[in-house]
């Protein structure tokens, strides 16, 4: 999808907005869509389902808002913002999201403002009008920097034990094991603690981009994966002076090799 031709005019209508959409959930692009075209003078330039498609649509014309999701599958919102950063494009950044565990204030400073999901049009169209009254309505370099600072750190998360909680950085997990309707975490110096959630819902606190799912019951940091065998079907995770061994299944194999690659 290319970008409408409207933005070159923008200039001439001081209330024209022309705005691409980057989520690669369906149900929250046409959520978004569809609230966006009942806003008088909003032109939507792009639909992206991936930081790799908007990338390309970007390049062609800067759209002046980006809705952008913050997690998607081998690239972030965070990385799509590295990436235009690195050019010298600075477009208005709001993100959106359906998690909390972000520190939303942190992103509201470092980006124009943000939406959780489900959007509703009130709060849409809130975040517009502010955006039509700023005078300075472009992520300042030093905000951009902010952000990308933000979105480097990896900051401790608290998860429920049976005890009380722990708070653990998510680069010192090694990996998690399904327990039934608990999840065995195992981290930081042959730690192991047992939390009071299921494997899926571990895996909605955990940084998407750095861990995998290869099979029913494990999760791994693929910072610690070292080797994948295709032929054993296993997975090589090098934690300190020792190996951990897991098998992965045979259809997760592909997506692995497209996550590292």
């Amino acid at each position: 999808m290319v970008i409408s031709n409207v933005y070159i005019h923008q200039s001439m209508k001081e209330d024209h907005i022309t705005v691409l959409i980057v989520d690669d959930e369906a149900k929250s692009r046409e959520v978004l869509e569809y609230h966006l075209r009942t806003i008088p003078g909003v032109e939507i330039g792009g639909i992206a389902s991936s930081a790799a498609e908007a990338y390309r649509m970007i390049l062609e014309h800067v759209p002046e808002i980006i809705f952008l999701d913050v997690e998607m599958p081998v690239k972030t919102g965070f990385d799509l913002v590295h990436d235009l950063f690195k050019l010298g494009i600075h477009p208005c950044i709001i993100f959106q999201t359906a998690y909390e565990k972000y520190a939303i204030e942190a992103i509201k400073n470092a980006a124009f403002d943000y939406l959780l999901k489900p959007v509703d049009r009130e709060s849409l169209l809130e975040v517009l009008t502010r955006y039509r009254s700023s005078k300075n309505v472009q992520l300042a370099a030093g905000q951009v920097d902010q952000l990308l600072s933000f979105s480097n750190r990896h900051g401790k998360i608290k998860l429920k034990s049976k005890k009380g909680f722990i708070l653990v950085d998510p680069d010192d997990i090694y990996y998690c094991q399904s327990d039934w309707n608990y999840t065995d975490i195992y981290y930081g110096e042959n730690q192991k603690t047992t939390i009071c959630l299921t494997l899926r819902k571990t895996m909605e606190l955990l940084p998407d981009r750095s861990f995998f799912r290869i099979s029913r019951s494990v999760v791994v940091n693929l910072k610690y994966l070292t080797e994948v065998s295709r032929q054993e079907r296993k997975c090589i995770l090098r934690i300190g002076c020792r190996t951990e061994v897991f098998p992965i299944n045979r259809e997760r194999m592909g997506e692995l090799e497209e996550r590292v690659g």
